[in-house]
């Protein structure tokens, strides 16, 4: 019998959430179940079963919802659901989920892994309830999982043992994204690629103010912005991006395509020729913890990449190789490297097969997955 891991994220699953999907979805030695509050886009992340609390009748979700605010327990559905699938192994997405689950993880007697991703940790680490439940975790964690080595670091200043923490890049499924050497348009066009959530901590802001440096000298480039707010902070900094794009007379030179679902994202970036990412550490402590994915996607699809030495982008994009790197909020160092990786297409192909080479290389979900499943063997074998 295949023995079972529940997956517990919140809600399942964000149309951002393929990183997530994907490490449920490829594993072989293990049969996944889900655990949730709330689903969304099932559509496109299929996967059964799913106990989510917001999927049982009306009167039962909300007794549930009451008790746990009451008592603090776990909801019941999860727990019997860990029962009733004979789950060996609970496996919490971010830092709050896994705290919440602690008490989940105890009463089932099964060990606990805990992936971090980024904001849980970076943003919260001044919060000090959140260090409270932080050190109980530590504590009580059979494995605590991270993108790369910045963020161990930082999980491990937080107080985590070293013994149980370990790097698992975050993976990508390499055959749902084809190579496509770049080379300008018939026309000489170059569209750049800006995409994510609206928030300090992706630098939209200073890859905006390095791409008007360069249009003057750049007529034939163009700014494609992958970007949406779904809050009305995030849709402030949209605006606030608009207006400058306005005031600059650069209208003509941008385009918006707001948030995509992940089918219609993978479209769109075929389309494109530079991928700018200037990420930052946010002035709330906020980072991206160990490196966006879509910095991951994008070398995989033979996109040249443009981005910032922070956190783990460094460990994807190979300075000189597979892309080139500023420091964060280096608006002129910005603009000098899009200024020269516009100015020499003749480079692009090369980059691209660097960046899928290593991509391939490191970061195949596939490759990943099977290292996640050893690790959740020798939580097992530690806990027996």
């Amino acid at each position: 019998m295949i023995p079972v891991v529940a997956h517990s994220v919140n809600p399942y699953l964000p149309g951002s959430g393929s990183w997530i999907y994907h490490q449920i979805r490829f594993l072989e030695s293990f049969r996944p179940v889900v655990l949730t509050k709330r689903t969304e886009n099932l559509d496109q992340f299929p996967i059964a079963p799913v106990y989510s609390v917001y999927g049982q009748p009306f009167l039962r979700r909300n007794l549930e919802k009451a008790l746990v605010l009451v008592r603090g327990a776990p909801f019941r559905i999860h727990r019997d659901a860990l029962r009733r699938e004979g789950a060996v192994l609970l496996h919490s997405h971010f830092a709050d989920m896994a705290i919440r689950n602690i008490r989940l993880a105890k009463e089932a007697g099964i060990p606990h892994v805990a992936s971090f991703y980024g904001s849980d940790i970076w943003a919260r680490a001044r919060d000090g309830h959140f260090r409270e439940g932080f050190d109980k975790l530590s504590r009580s964690a059979s494995l605590i999982l991270v993108e790369g080595p910045a963020m161990a670091d930082k999980v491990l200043g937080l107080g985590a043992p070293e013994r149980i923490v370990k790097v698992l890049r975050l993976g990508i499924d390499t055959t749902a994204i084809p190579f496509l050497p770049r080379s300008p348009d018939p026309d000489g066009r170059i569209v750049v690629l800006m995409a994510g959530r609206p928030v300090e901590k992706k630098g939209h802001w200073y890859g905006l103010l390095a791409f008007e440096r360069i249009c003057r000298d750049f007529p034939q480039v163009v700014l494609r912005m992958i970007i949406g707010g779904r809050t009305p902070r995030e849709n402030e900094h949209v605006l606030r991006m608009r207006r400058f794009i306005e005031e600059k007379g650069i209208v003509d030179r941008v385009e918006w395509r707001g948030f995509l679902p992940y089918d219609r994202y993978l479209e769109a970036i075929r389309s494109a020729h530079i991928f700018l990412q200037p990420s930052v550490l946010a002035e709330d402590g906020d980072a991206e913890g160990g490196a966006p994915v879509t910095i991951t996607e994008l070398s995989a699809s033979g996109m040249p990449v443009v981005a910032t030495r922070h956190c783990d982008i460094p460990q994807i994009v190979l300075d000189g190789r597979s892309g080139l790197l500023a420091d964060e909020r280096d608006v002129d160092g910005l603009a000098a490297l899009l200024a020269r990786i516009c100015a020499s297409p003749q480079t692009w192909e090369a980059m691209g097969r660097a960046g899928r080479a290593h991509v391939e290389e490191r970061f195949d979900i596939r490759k990943q997955v099977r290292e996640l499943e050893r690790l959740y063997e020798e939580s097992r074998k530690a806990s027996a």
